[in-house]
């Protein structure tokens, strides 16, 4: 029997409640700190209380995560607040990620196209996936099960039927205001596509395994884990999302392989 569970309150606190080494994959997209209106949290912060926020997430990240584990974050250049130029979090973060064990196995780039377009400067359409593992030789990694259809078919010198690797660029819509209406979940912000969280889930875990998002938000890593059978822990600081998540829970994942 599959496992959801998830708490409100800081994710900090919360994760020391876990056993060390308990959990086989933390996914999550933290605030990026660029003024969304998430609630009770304050996406307006100084860079450094920012920086204090992951780091302080990703040493818990570390002790809770097995041996074998790996921690994907996603994040997203943002522009300064006073000046506009660029700061790539994706840096920071791969910084905070070294500075709490772990090693950088994959930077992958999420492509998008439905944004607003920039008239300054070029138009964003990629956030980062840093993909991060405890140990740089052994971490799960089920290729086999993320792979996808080969571009070229009818040539005779390989297995057209095997697929190929998804390389580290991957395009998955982002959730639109349009789609969440269709699911009901106006209120929440930010919303992950659920298939490219399903690919993260099946290509680093095994059936029965734990998966765990410290920011889960509208709880979409719940929903992509249930649906495919892992075990999965969300943590979020605001309980308004409460009512979202398990209307998600109950109306997205009625497809769930065990």
């Amino acid at each position: 029997m599959v496992q959801t569970k998830y708490e409100f309150g800081d994710c900090r606190q919360l994760i020391k409640k876990l056993d060390s080494e308990s959990i086989h994959l933390a996914v999550t997209s933290p605030p990026y700190n660029i003024g969304k209106k998430y609630g009770i949290y304050s996406d307006d912060v100084a860079l450094e209380e920012w920086k204090k926020l992951i780091d302080e997430t990703t040493k818990e990240v570390s002790r809770v995560l097995a041996k074998n584990g790996s921690f994907f974050l996603n994040v997203s250049p943002i522009p300064d607040k006073k000046t506009k130029e660029i700061i790539p979090l994706d840096s920071i973060a791969w910084e905070i990620g070294k500075k709490n064990g772990f090693y950088l196995r994959n930077k992958i780039m999420w492509h998008f196209n439905n944004m607003q377009n920039c008239t300054n400067r070029l138009s964003g359409r990629w956030e980062a996936i840093l993909w991060l593992t405890k140990d740089l030789n052994k971490y799960t990694f089920n290729l086999k099960d993320v792979k996808i259809p080969v571009i070229t078919q009818g040539d005779k010198r390989f297995d057209a039927s095997a697929g190929r690797n998804p390389t580290d660029v991957w395009y998955f819509d982002r959730v639109n205001n349009m789609t969440k209406k269709k699911l009901g979940i106006e209120e929440a912000p930010c919303v992950y596509p659920v298939p490219m969280i399903e690919r993260i889930i099946k290509m680093s875990t095994n059936p029965g395994d734990w998966v765990l998002d410290p920011f889960v938000g509208s709880g979409t890593t719940l929903v992509a884990a249930k649906r495919i059978g892992r075990n999965s822990i969300g943590y979020e600081l605001d309980s308004k999302y409460k009512t979202v998540i398990e209307k998600r829970l109950k109306n997205e994942t009625a497809q769930t392989k065990l």
